[in-house]
């Protein structure tokens, strides 16, 4: 089999978001706090942040998996919304709403950090004729992910990327995959799909029927039962190695 493209995720494959927060949905703390902070001084009456913060916690898990599991779109605007009906503040202008999103955004992506050997990789991966392709499941804008990868000059690296929020698609759904593999004229048993995450990643490239390569970047993901990637990397530099092999 000859491998004629290369997918990856973006959080935790990418970019680190994490910041100084070892666990999710810890480190989404910078962002309830700047929405929080927006929110307050545009006249919406939030009750003290600690309770903001633990609220919005409650809500993001489940849904967070309300998304991944296709039942329900996610965007930091849904989820503030949400947040604020359980104060039984509604109504709320929604242009105030999709600013204090677009705090929320920022201060998370203040503490992104590029990935070690990213960079370096695509960069190889490119000039030996690569397609690339991104896939990310995010509750955040594409528009502020493109930011974030021009910020580190990794987007002119892909053919394709697709945002979750903005497709309303969501990994594992293998519309997810098949999307960006489908812009980029590539089938999927001809492509390597590159993630952290083995419930969405690994799972959603199985079933597309893509190489899956788990990358081990963090302890934020176990693994579920039964989910088995085809390879596992501690690195973005082994990649060449796994490339090779297929």
């Amino acid at each position: 089999m000859k491998i004629e493209a290369v997918i990856f995720d973006l959080g935790g494959t990418l970019i680190e978001y994490a910041g100084g927060y070892s666990s999710w949905p810890d480190l989404e703390t910078p962002g309830f706090l700047a929405s929080y902070e927006f929110l307050q001084s545009n006249g919406i009456g939030v009750p003290a942040f600690e309770r903001y913060r633990i609220v919005g916690f409650d809500i993001l898990p489940e849904r967070w998996r309300q998304a991944t599991a296709g039942q329900r779109n996610l965007t930091v605007t849904s989820l503030l919304t949400d947040t604020l009906e359980s104060f039984n503040i509604t109504g709320s202008d929604p242009a105030i709403l999709a600013a204090s999103a677009r705090k929320y955004e920022a201060a998370v992506c203040a503490n992104a950090l590029p990935i070690p050997n990213g960079h370096i990789v695509l960069t190889q991966l490119k000039a030996q004729g690569y397609k690339l392709g991104l896939v990310s499941n995010t509750m955040f804008s594409g528009e502020t992910h493109r930011a974030d990868l021009a910020r580190f000059n990794l987007e002119d690296f892909f053919e394709s990327m697709l945002f979750s929020a903005d497709a309303g698609k969501w990994k594992p759904s293998v519309a997810a995959f098949q999307e960006v593999l489908d812009h980029m004229n590539i089938e999927p048993g001809v492509s390597i799909f590159v993630g952290d995450d083995p419930a969405a990643d690994v799972i959603g490239a199985n079933r597309t029927g893509m190489v899956s390569v788990h990358f081990r970047s963090s302890q934020r993901f176990p693994s579920p039962d039964g989910v088995t990637p085809d390879f596992t990397i501690a690195d973005l530099s082994d990649l060449a190695g796994i490339i090779e092999k297929i």
